[in-house]
């Protein structure tokens, strides 16, 4: 609803295709493993990730700083979603994750790393949703469903070489942002959700499209509940104030447009 169409209702797919297998849970079964005044660790036993979050971030916390960690989870949507409602509350968040391996090491075709989503959300309504990665697998799936090329800079086929071919793509893997720096950020962002959460590293993390294992992701969330206003910002446009816009105005029209071959797709459930 906030014009990412890779990330949407292509996710649900992939997520149907696990309740069928039984690789996601149809019910909430996580369990809270360890909790403090200051931080909750849950295992998400491969419940449906959306829902277990959803719940996580409506208890009311009284510590100025408050931390929640996931590991074992499944799909959670975009990371935006979880940072904007807080943000709209008032309360500043920052949240990362890990994921299966899409990312490739500089001047390789090996997969290591996740794509590492990390959002940011500052009150009222000002959001920070980006990956770490040139793009995401979201993406370069959809080009590949549309018979579209993608741009190069992208990904890497097989054989180590930019490609603008979807299919080899996904059969290589994403390129980092920023050279081997950004490779570097997202492997100790990577690192430090495995650390805080108990998930596997990316490079053994299970994601949603393999349904013949449980999904085992990690992610973590930290909220301040004191803050102090920002009366001055020195950039107009902010993260999170066009998809919000973009929003508004699929609540106002009463639909969200979807592409015929994802349609046709979901009509197989």
């Amino acid at each position: 609803m906030k014009g990412h169409s890779s990330h949407g209702i292509q996710r649900m797919i992939p997520l149907l295709r696990g309740l069928d297998a039984g690789t996601i849970k149809s019910h909430l079964d996580f369990k809270v493993e360890r909790e403090t005044d200051s931080s909750k660790f849950v295992d998400g036993n491969s419940s449906i990730g959306i829902v277990v979050w959803d719940l996580l971030i409506r208890e009311r916390r009284d510590s100025d700083v408050f931390m929640i960690a996931v590991r074992n989870s499944s799909h959670i949507g975009y990371l935006g979603y979880y940072t904007s409602r807080l943000a709209s509350a008032g309360i500043p968040s920052i949240m990362f994750g890990n994921a299966e391996p899409s990312v490739v090491a500089p001047g390789t075709s090996r997969r290591i790393l996740s794509t590492s989503p990390i959002s940011i959300g500052i009150p009222p309504d000002v959001v920070l949703d980006m990956s770490l990665a040139s793009t995401s697998r979201g993406r370069i799936l959809e080009a590949k469903r549309r018979g579209e090329r993608i741009p190069l800079g992208w990904a890497v086929g097989p054989d180590g070489k930019e490609t603008d071919d979807p299919d080899l793509a996904l059969k290589g893997g994403i390129i980092p942002i920023g050279g081997k720096k950004g490779f570097f950020l997202s492997l100790f962002l990577d690192m430090l959700t495995a650390t805080i959460s108990g998930s596997e590293l990316s490079e053994n993390v299970v994601g949603v499209l393999d349904t013949s294992k449980r999904p085992n992701k990690g992610e973590v969330l930290i909220m301040f509940n004191y803050h102090h206003e920002v009366k001055h910002v020195p950039w107009e446009e902010l993260p999170g104030r066009h998809g919000l816009k973009i929003m508004n105005e699929i609540k106002r029209s009463g639909y969200v447009e979807v592409d015929n071959s994802l349609l046709s797709s979901l009509k197989e459930f």
